[in-house]
């Protein structure tokens, strides 16, 4: 990695302009050593960039800069030593003293004879440079064309895929075909994007796109360009001049090329595929695309590449993303390029050791048909064993390498991301990276270039480092939490790849055993083994790795402890750590070394042991981030935590021992992030929080029952007025019951954070018979947030109305953006909000709202034409504990209204009061519903012939409905199309004796059925023969069932029974091989029926 020492020179010669501008050199008296070794520096760093570029091939550049890393290094962690003396210096107001040690005089001999040393050994270094011929260079491009060429010089496609050559991209295809024929599209010249990672047959499914009949139809002109690497705008140009049938010819001026080009495509409409762009420059893409607007209207760019900013600069109208194959489409794929017409796939040994090699895939095209290519001639188990147990990385080398079109993805990213990805090679497989974690190491080690002074800068560049990464497909998301907390994953070939790059400076330790293997210039290093308490590093280990910078300890198991020996003679050794993280490792005691740890910037430890930190921790001057996450004994934080001045973020999340906060927080005024989420013992927010305005993160805010009794609420609020800057969420917490305190009224303390994406608001629960004295009502009007605001809660709220910032008839212009509602146990309140006019809600959540009398007569009726909203966004409602009426007010439209549902895609209704027969109107409109959830109607009785209407419905799941006979009204349920329905769950029903006969409506989709706890349950009809699709069935506590049918042998998709507990009856009878029902069931593959308490088994798994 040698790309990190152009910026660590970089942030040499800063931290030395630093000093100078303290006067540190005349302090120490070293102002010509410090003035001789910036000088030494920057001749070095004019170099560096052709020393990377050389150090392919020459060994001697290779070593130079090995040699020239480490003394970097060590010139590093000694200027960062003055600058913490500087801190302390500053922090303590010592005038005239300015060395913290006892012994000032040896103090300075120590600095001046490393500075020496250091100054001496990069002058040998510097000496070397002209015998390396090195030569100057001040920037680099971020790819130089020559070196771009060498890169893909073989890269070259077309445009024909045979038909029958391509598995699982039907449903991609069909998305982007629709696309490129749409004609509602104004412009002339439309770019679409197909993005993804490289081998996931982007190329492959644009050759299916070009080939399609219906393209070929719909435009007069298809032309295919390989652009790869390059993207000079006259070369482009040729090219598809060339493709148009044209001559192919070296142009001289770009005016002649457009000129043909022209020519060409005048008044055609044309479909033209740029395929493997990678060009990132805004200019180029628009003179190459002024010179493609004279065909017709309709004409579309087809571009597939690995990036999202090559999209973005394109100006794609739709981007469409390319998924990994699923486990079967991969397995498909495999199969027949392996087996062909061979009978090898009888072999049930070597088809399970294929899956497992094919899952190591991970489901890229280009990965399974490399290995499949390699084991098309090996027919052995052995053989294939091998390759099971191979990394894929290492099973792809060869003439067709999976990782050399990966690492042409990482030789494009500009130098400061390279790093940053190589440092990713840390976290195992798998893992979900949480991207705050990462980028906070990132700043921690200095890979972040800011640029500007602004300090709050640096954390928004390290953010658009890992925004760059992921659009250029490195990461994938795995989730993001209402919280706002990100995590993602690399794909496997992704960390492959990262780990080739690492090149040994990163390093995970695997087992300890590894420990002895770790590479000499390791600096950053990760433990995936299990720690039990006893474990400890080889004392060589700790020789010999003096110097590391990271520690990160990634293990999951559960249990998994370090002593108290160990853990400190791991903080003793290792003095130059930036980053520690001990997230996942129960730790009993924190000792008073880690005090010691000065360069210390990440601080990340979970240990549900550790009662209280040591003093020593406020010494780490430099330390940016604290987490103690889930430290559930943890009882205070230091008192003299005003001494961490370089704190960043402090997260106490899940400490539910923690009582409360000091005073000396106040004085952070660097603090952006604090997270006392969980911390269920804090008794209130500390007075003053209003001071600390550089605050980007808070996402829960107490009020103290005492602050909520006293009137002084309105005080507590009022602190959050000044922090307008705050962003991702905030929860706002009630802890007692609030009462008014005088005249005053709070106003306006969320409206103006702009930033703010998530406002949940819980008051404390109170009782039916409470009176409502108008405190809740005044909190949540002063808590109007702004209209960009995502996602809203209201919880436990007491007022017998909502505020009128909820209730006015322009709801849909002052929170437009507004895409997630929950209100819940709001119980007083008699009048809904007119929700239908908010034009972006996604999801509405009406839980326990016993009060409600509906919608006033206003209901759906739009003040004005442009608010015709009537839930158009709408794809998510949960109803809970309300009555009928409220029901069929939402879910029916009023007469010669339209649908407002249509766009409905999980409905899920919870004890609806009086509901006893599903209204017919309910479910006409929700044609695209998939998933549809009824629990705990205690008085229903009949679905009535509602299913019918639901065409796409995709889950259905009913449970604790003692009444609900699903038998009724079977007769007059005519589909009159095919439907969806993949899984049934049944619950609690005490009327089903057998499955209901509409079910044979879905005998080509429903792939699972679950029964549980219906003890009427008796028979299973002849006809679930005719469920062809059927792959699940399982019965829970139906001991009513004493036979099987003869039907379950048609079942021939069915890969798992389970019948659990059931009659000894039926135990008998399904007795493997000799019971009577065993030849109707043998045949499938995953067979488990267990009898009554306690279990006897009868399985064949």
């Amino acid at each position: 990695m040698a790309e990190i020492l152009f910026d660590l020179g970089a942030e040499i010669l800063k931290s030395l302009g630093s000093l100078a501008a303290e006067e540190v050199g005349s302090i120490y008296g070293l102002a010509d050593e410090l003035d001789k070794l910036s000088d030494t520096v920057s001749s070095i760093q004019a170099v560096l960039i052709d020393a990377e570029e050389q150090q392919g091939s020459s060994n001697l550049v290779k070593d130079w800069i090995k040699r020239l890393k480490k003394v970097f290094f060590e010139a590093d962690d000694l200027l960062d030593d003055v600058a913490i003396e500087v801190k302390h210096r500053k922090l303590f107001n010592k005038v005239g003293i300015f060395f913290s040690k006892s012994n000032p005089i040896i103090y300075n001999y120590k600095i001046s004879h490393r500075l020496k040393s250091i100054r001496r050994n990069l002058e040998l270094i510097a000496n070397d440079k002209a015998s390396l011929n090195l030569v100057e260079m001040r920037q680099q491009p971020l790819l130089p064309e020559p070196y771009s060429v060498q890169l893909n010089l073989d890269r070259e496609t077309y445009s024909f895929v045979p038909e029958g050559e391509v598995i699982g991209r039907s449903d991609d295809k069909k998305k982007i075909v629709d696309f490129l024929l749409d004609s509602k599209v104004e412009d002339n010249v439309v770019v679409i994007s197909i993005v993804g990672l490289g081998g996931l047959g982007k190329t492959t499914l644009a050759q299916c796109v070009y080939n399609d009949k219906m393209i070929k139809k719909n435009f007069d002109k298809a032309l295919w360009v390989c652009v790869s690497d390059v993207f000079k705008v006259k070369k482009v140009a040729e090219k598809i001049v060339e493709s148009g049938g044209g001559e192919k010819a070296n142009y001289l001026q770009l005016n002649a090329v457009q000129n043909d080009l022209r020519e060409m495509l005048d008044g055609k409409k044309y479909l033209l595929v740029l395929d493997d762009v990678w060009n990132e420059d805004y200019l180029k893409w628009l003179n190459l695309k002024n010179m493609l607007i004279g065909g017709a209207k309709g004409s579309k760019i087809l571009v597939t590449t690995r990036s999202d900013m090559v999209a973005e600069v394109s100006g794609s109208v739709h981007k469409h993303k390319l998924g990994v194959l699923s486990e079967e489409e991969a397995w498909t794929f495999f199969e027949k390029i392996v087996f062909e017409c061979n009978k090898e796939h009888e072999n049930s040994n070597l088809v399970k050791i294929g899956k497992e090699i094919v899952r190591k895939c991970g489901g890229v095209p280009l990965a399974i048909r490399t290995v499949g290519s390699l084991l098309r001639l090996k027919r052995t188990e052995d053989e294939w064993m091998y390759f099971k147990n191979q990394d894929l990385s290492s099973i792809t080398r060869g003439g067709n390498d999976v990782m050399d079109i990966l690492r042409l993805s990482y030789n494009h990213l500009p130098r400061h991301l390279k790093i940053c990805f190589a440092y990713c090679s840390l976290y195992p497989k798998y893992f979900k990276i949480g991207r705050f974690d990462l980028v906070d190491m990132w700043i921690a080690q200095g890979f972040i270039k800011a640029i500007s002074s602004n300090r709050d800068n640096l954390e928004d560049v390290a953010n658009s480092y890992f925004m760059d990464l992921l659009r250029r497909s490195f990461f994938q998301e795995a989730e993001e939490h209402e919280s706002f907390m990100q995590f993602y994953k690399m794909h496997d070939l992704i960390h492959d790849l990262a780990k080739e790059v690492a090149n040994g400076e990163f390093f995970s330790i695997i087992e300890v055993e590894d420990t002895a293997i770790v590479p000499d210039q390791t600096l950053h290093a990760s433990f995936l083994f299990k720690i039990d308490g006893s474990s400890a590093f080889p004392h060589s280990f700790y020789r010999k790795h003096m110097k590391l910078r990271t520690i990160m300890y990634l293990n999951s198991y559960s249990i998994s402890v370090m002593s108290n020996s160990t853990f400190e003679r791991m903080l003793s050794s290792f003095a130059c750590l930036r980053v520690l993280y001990v997230g996942q490792l129960d730790i009993e005691l924190l000792p008073q070394s880690l005090g010691g740890l000065k360069h210390l910037r990440y601080l990340s430890i979970s240990s549900e042991s550790i009662v209280t930190l040591p003093n020593t921790i406020t010494k780490l001057h430099n330390l940016q981030v604290l987490k103690l996450d889930n430290c559930r004994k943890l009882k205070n934080l230091p008192r003299d935590i005003w001494r961490l001045v370089s704190l960043r973020r402090l997260a106490c999340r899940g400490c539910s021992s923690l009582t409360h906060i000091p005073p000396g927080l106040l004085q952070l005024t660097s603090l952006m992030h604090l997270d006392f989420d969980g911390c269920s013992s804090l008794k209130d927010m500390l007075p003053g929080m209003g001071q600390l305005t550089s605050l980007r993160t808070l996402p829960s805010f107490i009020i103290g029952q005492e602050s909520c009794i006293s009137g002084e609420a309105i005080d507590k609020l009022n602190e959050l007025k000044g922090l307008v800057d705050l962003r991702n969420s905030l929860s706002i917490k009630f802890i007692g019951r609030v009462r008014a305190n005088g005249g005053r009224t709070p106003t306006d303390i969320v409206k103006r954070m702009k930033h703010l994406r998530q406002l949940s608001v819980q008051f404390r629960y109170g009782l039916l018979g409470d009176v409502d004295t108008g405190a809740d009502l005044m909190m949540l009007e002063a808590l109007q947030p702004h209209q960009n605001i995502e996602r809203l809660r209201i919880e436990n709220y007491s007022g017998s109305r909502f505020p009128s910032w909820l209730m006015v008839d322009n709801l849909g212009l002052l929170l437009p953006n507004l895409a997630h509602l929950h209100i819940e146990d709001c119980n007083k309140c008699q009048k809904l909000p007119p929700l239908w006019k908010l034009p972006s809600l996604q999801s509405l959540k009406l839980w326990n709202l016993g009060g409600l009398e509906g919608y006033d007569d206003k209901f759906m009726q739009p003040s004005k034409t442009h608010e015709r909203y009537c839930f158009s966004s709408l794809k998510q409602l949960e109803l809970q504990r309300i009555s009928e009426k409220i029901l069929k007010q939402i879910l029916c439209p009023p007469p010669h209204h339209p649908s407002p549902l249509c766009n409905l895609k999980h409905l899920s209704l919870y004890s609806v009061e009086g509901l006893a027969t599903m209204p017919e109107d309910v479910f006409k409109n929700l044609m695209s519903l998939q998933s549809l959830i009824i629990r705990d109607c205690n008085n229903l009785v009949s679905l009535s012939t509602n299913l019918t209407h639901l065409t796409s419905l995709y889950d259905l799941y009913i449970s604790n409905c003692p009444l609900l006979d699903l038998s009724v009204d079977e007769e007059a349920m005519h589909f009159e199309v095919w439907g969806n329905l993949s899984t049934l769950t049944l619950r609690e029903l005490d009327k089903l004796m057998s499955l209901p006969l509409w079910l044979r409506h879905f005998s080509a989709t429903l792939k699972s059925i679950h029964i549980h706890g219906c003890p009427n349950l008796a028979t299973i009809p002849e006809w679930i023969g005719d469920l062809i699709a059927l792959n699940l069935l399982a019965i829970y506590d139906s001991l009513m069932l004493t036979s099987l049918p003869e039907g379950m042998r048609s079942l021939t998709a069915l890969q798992t029974l389970y019948i659990a507990p059931c009659s000894s009856i039926l135990m008998q009878r399904c007795k493997k091989e000799v019971g009577k029902d065993w030849p109707k069931i043998a045949h499938i593959p995953n067979v488990m029926i267990q009898g009554n308490y306690p279990f006897t088994f009868c399985s064949d798994t």
